[in-house]
Protein backbone atom coordinates (compact mmCIF):
# COMPACT_ATOMS: atom_id res chain seq x y z
CA UNK A 1 0.00 0.00 0.00
CA UNK A 2 1.30 3.66 -1.23
CA UNK A 3 0.57 6.12 0.99
CA UNK A 4 1.37 9.53 0.29
CA UNK A 5 1.90 12.98 2.74
CA UNK A 6 2.10 16.35 2.18
CA UNK A 7 5.68 16.73 4.27
CA UNK A 8 7.97 16.32 6.77
CA UNK A 9 10.52 18.27 8.88
CA UNK A 10 12.96 16.54 10.72
CA UNK A 11 13.34 18.09 14.02
CA UNK A 12 11.68 20.90 16.23
CA UNK A 13 11.43 22.23 19.41
CA UNK A 14 8.60 24.06 19.69
CA UNK A 15 5.96 21.36 18.66
CA UNK A 16 5.86 19.18 21.00
CA UNK A 17 5.70 20.59 24.60
CA UNK A 18 8.92 19.25 26.64
CA UNK A 19 10.06 17.34 23.73
CA UNK A 20 12.36 17.00 20.55
CA UNK A 21 10.48 15.73 17.70
CA UNK A 22 10.31 15.47 14.12
CA UNK A 23 6.73 16.90 12.17
CA UNK A 24 4.82 14.61 9.53
CA UNK A 25 2.02 17.33 7.87
CA UNK A 26 -0.97 15.19 5.85
CA UNK A 27 -2.53 17.47 3.81
CA UNK A 28 -6.20 18.17 3.20
CA UNK A 29 -8.82 20.26 5.52
CA UNK A 30 -12.22 21.33 6.18
CA UNK A 31 -11.71 24.18 6.86
CA UNK A 32 -10.32 27.55 5.43
CA UNK A 33 -9.32 29.71 8.29
CA UNK A 34 -7.81 32.69 6.68
CA UNK A 35 -4.69 33.01 8.96
CA UNK A 36 -3.68 29.41 8.19
CA UNK A 37 -0.30 29.07 8.22
CA UNK A 38 -0.29 25.73 6.33
CA UNK A 39 -2.43 27.08 3.15
CA UNK A 40 -0.48 25.15 0.95
CA UNK A 41 -1.49 21.66 2.23
CA UNK A 42 -4.95 22.63 2.58
CA UNK A 43 -6.58 20.05 -0.43
CA UNK A 44 -6.16 16.14 -0.59
CA UNK A 45 -3.76 16.36 -3.85
CA UNK A 46 -1.36 18.06 -1.85
CA UNK A 47 -0.36 14.54 -0.18
CA UNK A 48 2.64 13.92 -2.87
CA UNK A 49 5.71 12.60 -0.86
CA UNK A 50 6.07 9.23 -0.42
CA UNK A 51 5.89 8.08 3.76
CA UNK A 52 7.94 4.78 3.24
CA UNK A 53 10.71 7.56 2.42
CA UNK A 54 9.49 9.97 5.45
CA UNK A 55 9.59 6.99 7.39
CA UNK A 56 13.34 5.86 6.40
CA UNK A 57 14.24 9.34 7.43
CA UNK A 58 12.23 8.91 10.94
CA UNK A 59 14.00 6.32 11.67
CA UNK A 60 17.67 7.98 11.23
CA UNK A 61 16.54 10.51 14.07
CA UNK A 62 15.58 7.70 16.71
CA UNK A 63 18.31 8.91 19.58
CA UNK A 64 18.33 12.60 18.56
CA UNK A 65 14.00 13.12 19.03
CA UNK A 66 11.66 12.00 21.65
CA UNK A 67 8.51 12.08 19.35
CA UNK A 68 6.56 12.95 16.25
CA UNK A 69 3.87 15.38 15.80
CA UNK A 70 0.80 14.73 13.19
CA UNK A 71 -0.48 17.73 11.90
CA UNK A 72 -2.21 19.15 8.73
CA UNK A 73 -4.13 20.21 7.26
CA UNK A 74 -6.46 18.45 9.44
CA UNK A 75 -4.54 15.13 10.27
CA UNK A 76 -7.37 13.73 11.40
CA UNK A 77 -9.30 13.44 7.46
CA UNK A 78 -6.05 11.76 6.10
CA UNK A 79 -7.59 7.98 4.96
CA UNK A 80 -4.33 6.61 6.12
CA UNK A 81 -3.41 8.20 9.80
CA UNK A 82 -4.25 5.10 11.55
CA UNK A 83 -1.69 3.51 9.54
CA UNK A 84 0.89 6.33 9.47
CA UNK A 85 0.50 6.65 13.32
CA UNK A 86 1.17 2.77 14.08
CA UNK A 87 4.12 2.68 12.26
CA UNK A 88 5.43 5.80 14.03
CA UNK A 89 4.30 3.90 17.65
CA UNK A 90 6.61 0.82 16.14
CA UNK A 91 9.64 2.91 16.45
CA UNK A 92 9.19 3.43 19.94
CA UNK A 93 8.17 7.19 19.67
CA UNK A 94 6.14 9.18 21.54
CA UNK A 95 2.98 10.68 19.38
CA UNK A 96 1.35 13.76 19.46
CA UNK A 97 -1.91 14.55 17.36
CA UNK A 98 -2.90 18.49 15.97
CA UNK A 99 -6.57 18.29 15.33
CA UNK A 100 -9.44 20.67 14.88
CA UNK A 101 -11.98 18.52 16.49
CA UNK A 102 -14.11 17.87 13.77
CA UNK A 103 -13.83 14.05 14.17
CA UNK A 104 -14.47 13.21 17.86
CA UNK A 105 -14.98 9.54 17.07
CA UNK A 106 -10.98 8.97 15.64
CA UNK A 107 -9.53 11.11 18.50
CA UNK A 108 -11.16 9.18 21.14
CA UNK A 109 -10.45 5.76 19.32
CA UNK A 110 -6.72 6.72 19.00
CA UNK A 111 -6.66 7.68 22.70
CA UNK A 112 -7.99 4.53 23.83
CA UNK A 113 -6.30 2.23 21.42
CA UNK A 114 -2.57 3.97 22.84
CA UNK A 115 -2.32 5.28 19.40
CA UNK A 116 -1.54 9.14 20.75
CA UNK A 117 0.20 10.24 23.77
CA UNK A 118 -0.61 14.22 23.45
CA UNK A 119 -3.19 15.79 21.87
CA UNK A 120 -3.47 19.57 20.76
CA UNK A 121 -6.65 20.81 19.94
CA UNK A 122 -7.48 24.16 18.11
CA UNK A 123 -10.35 26.23 19.84
CA UNK A 124 -10.97 28.32 16.54
CA UNK A 125 -13.57 31.14 18.37
CA UNK A 126 -16.54 30.85 20.59
CA UNK A 127 -18.87 28.20 18.94
CA UNK A 128 -21.34 30.75 17.51
CA UNK A 129 -18.31 32.34 15.35
CA UNK A 130 -16.96 29.26 14.06
CA UNK A 131 -18.48 29.37 10.65
CA UNK A 132 -16.93 33.31 10.41
CA UNK A 133 -13.73 32.77 11.38
CA UNK A 134 -13.00 29.18 9.16
CA UNK A 135 -14.88 30.38 6.34
CA UNK A 136 -16.46 26.56 6.32
CA UNK A 137 -19.61 24.82 7.61
CA UNK A 138 -18.63 22.98 10.69
CA UNK A 139 -20.60 20.50 12.68
CA UNK A 140 -20.39 22.63 16.14
CA UNK A 141 -21.52 19.25 18.15
CA UNK A 142 -18.70 17.27 17.25
CA UNK A 143 -16.37 20.39 18.29
CA UNK A 144 -18.08 20.14 21.39
CA UNK A 145 -17.76 16.79 21.82
CA UNK A 146 -14.23 16.46 21.38
CA UNK A 147 -13.77 18.92 23.77
CA UNK A 148 -15.71 17.24 26.54
CA UNK A 149 -14.12 14.14 25.88
CA UNK A 150 -10.76 15.31 25.91
CA UNK A 151 -11.41 17.08 29.41
CA UNK A 152 -12.84 13.95 30.94
CA UNK A 153 -10.46 11.18 29.75
CA UNK A 154 -6.78 10.94 31.86
CA UNK A 155 -5.33 8.28 29.31
CA UNK A 156 -3.12 11.43 27.89
CA UNK A 157 -1.97 14.81 28.12
CA UNK A 158 -3.51 17.89 26.04
CA UNK A 159 -4.22 21.01 25.19
CA UNK A 160 -6.55 24.12 23.59
CA UNK A 161 -5.35 26.55 21.77
CA UNK A 162 -6.66 29.61 20.33
CA UNK A 163 -5.04 31.84 17.48
CA UNK A 164 -6.00 35.10 18.48
CA UNK A 165 -7.95 36.18 15.22
CA UNK A 166 -8.08 40.13 15.03
CA UNK A 167 -12.15 39.71 14.66
CA UNK A 168 -11.90 38.09 18.17
CA UNK A 169 -12.74 40.24 21.38
CA UNK A 170 -12.93 39.74 25.61
CA UNK A 171 -16.39 38.27 25.17
CA UNK A 172 -15.21 35.67 22.46
CA UNK A 173 -13.04 35.04 25.00
CA UNK A 174 -15.22 35.00 27.78
CA UNK A 175 -17.45 31.89 25.90
CA UNK A 176 -14.15 30.36 25.42
CA UNK A 177 -13.46 30.03 28.46
CA UNK A 178 -17.11 28.59 29.27
CA UNK A 179 -16.61 25.95 27.36
CA UNK A 180 -13.02 24.77 28.36
CA UNK A 181 -14.43 24.49 32.06
CA UNK A 182 -12.26 22.16 34.00
CA UNK A 183 -9.60 21.93 31.15
CA UNK A 184 -6.04 21.37 31.57
CA UNK A 185 -3.91 23.63 29.19
CA UNK A 186 -5.06 26.55 27.13
CA UNK A 187 -2.28 28.29 24.67
CA UNK A 188 -2.76 31.61 22.96
CA UNK A 189 -0.86 31.82 19.96
CA UNK A 190 -0.48 35.12 17.98
CA UNK A 191 -2.19 35.88 14.21
CA UNK A 192 0.69 36.61 12.16
CA UNK A 193 -0.36 38.16 8.71
CA UNK A 194 0.81 36.25 5.24
CA UNK A 195 0.01 35.73 2.23
CA UNK A 196 -2.83 33.54 2.35
CA UNK A 197 -4.30 35.98 5.12
CA UNK A 198 -3.42 39.40 2.76
CA UNK A 199 -5.49 37.55 -0.09
CA UNK A 200 -8.45 38.60 1.82
CA UNK A 201 -10.33 41.49 1.04
CA UNK A 202 -9.68 43.12 4.39
CA UNK A 203 -6.47 43.11 5.59
CA UNK A 204 -6.31 42.45 9.31
CA UNK A 205 -3.68 43.25 11.67
CA UNK A 206 -2.81 41.58 14.94
CA UNK A 207 -3.82 42.16 18.49
CA UNK A 208 -1.15 43.91 20.44
CA UNK A 209 0.01 42.07 23.54
CA UNK A 210 -1.42 43.59 25.90
CA UNK A 211 -4.92 42.78 24.47
CA UNK A 212 -3.56 39.58 24.21
CA UNK A 213 -2.85 39.37 28.57
CA UNK A 214 -6.15 40.68 28.76
CA UNK A 215 -7.65 37.73 27.03
CA UNK A 216 -5.26 34.92 28.63
CA UNK A 217 -6.36 36.53 32.29
CA UNK A 218 -10.06 36.02 31.42
CA UNK A 219 -9.52 32.31 29.91
CA UNK A 220 -7.24 31.30 33.06
CA UNK A 221 -10.52 31.55 35.47
CA UNK A 222 -11.52 28.63 33.33
CA UNK A 223 -8.43 26.49 32.99
CA UNK A 224 -6.04 25.53 35.00
CA UNK A 225 -3.05 26.81 33.11
CA UNK A 226 -2.73 29.26 30.26
CA UNK A 227 0.44 29.87 27.95
CA UNK A 228 0.80 32.61 25.34
CA UNK A 229 2.87 31.87 22.14
CA UNK A 230 4.57 34.59 20.01
CA UNK A 231 4.01 37.83 21.83
CA UNK A 232 7.31 38.48 22.34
Amino acid sequence: MKIKVAGFQKNSFIDYPGMVASVIFLGGCNMRCYYCHNFEILAQDSNTKDFDEILSQLSEQIGFIDGVVITGGEAALHPHIVHVIKEVKLLGLLVKLDTNGTNSKLIKQLVEDGLVDYVAMDIKAPLDKYEEVTCAKVNIGEIRSSIQYLISQEKVDYMFRTTLAPILSQEDFQQIGIILRGAKCFQLQQFVPNNFSNSHKVVLFPHTKKDAQGFADIVSKYVNKVIMRGFD
